[in-house]
């Protein structure tokens, strides 16, 4: 099964969200924008029960959060796992195995 690859993670095309992903797989590059514009995250605020609550209230919506190129897993591990964004993406990766 061909890997995906985590190429990059820059600001969104997107007005209402905050950051794009852009994964590759089978030569294939696609964009996953996530994080909802103009909101707090865990990576901004750091109060560990706001997180408490986002996690409750989105773990029952549906989200992938074991697929790594969704924008519910991309929210959860990046902007409400870690409290800064670098430590994040890199728990997020290596959680991933990107």
């Amino acid at each position: 099964m061909p890997k995906l690859r985590l190429k990059t993670i820059r600001r969104s095309h997107k007005k209402e969200k905050k950051w794009d992903a852009v994964f590759e797989k089978d030569g294939k590059e696609k964009i996953v924008p996530f994080g909802a514009f103009g909101m707090s995250d865990f990576t901004k605020h750091k109060d560990t029960r706001r997180r408490s609550l986002y996690l409750k209230r989105h773990s029952g919506m549906g989200e992938h959060w074991n697929k790594p190129d969704t924008p519910g897993a991309l929210s959860r591990w990046i902007l409400w796992n870690k409290p800064s964004f670098k430590a994040s993406l890199s728990a997020f990766k290596k959680r991933f195995d990107l």
